[in-house]
């Protein structure tokens, strides 16, 4: 499992803890109904946070793989235009 994968669960997890935990607590409807927005605007924030993060993340991933697909095709076709010409001098 990755860390990504770990943390989110983690999140995940505290966020249903929570929230859980001011459900059966014994405080009345209006007071509880506040803990759950308040809780629930602290964990959106934490949530989008580390959403963004991973976002940042993947797309550097994706960029480096695109340039490194870049460069193996350039590489591949600068080998082929060798070997196209050492065997048209081959043929002459």
């Amino acid at each position: 499992m990755s860390k990504g994968n770990i943390l989110i669960s983690v999140i995940i997890g505290s966020f249903i803890g929570a929230l859980l935990g001011v459900l059966f607590a014994p405080d009345k409807g209006e007071k509880t109904r506040k803990q759950i927005a308040k809780k629930s605007d602290e964990y959106s924030d934490v949530v989008k946070t580390e959403f963004d993060d991973f976002v940042k993340t993947m797309r550097k991933k994706y960029e480096s793989a695109l340039d490194d697909t870049e460069q193996i095709i350039s590489k591949g076709k600068a080998k082929a235009d060798e070997l196209r010409n050492e065997v048209k001098k081959a043929l002459k």
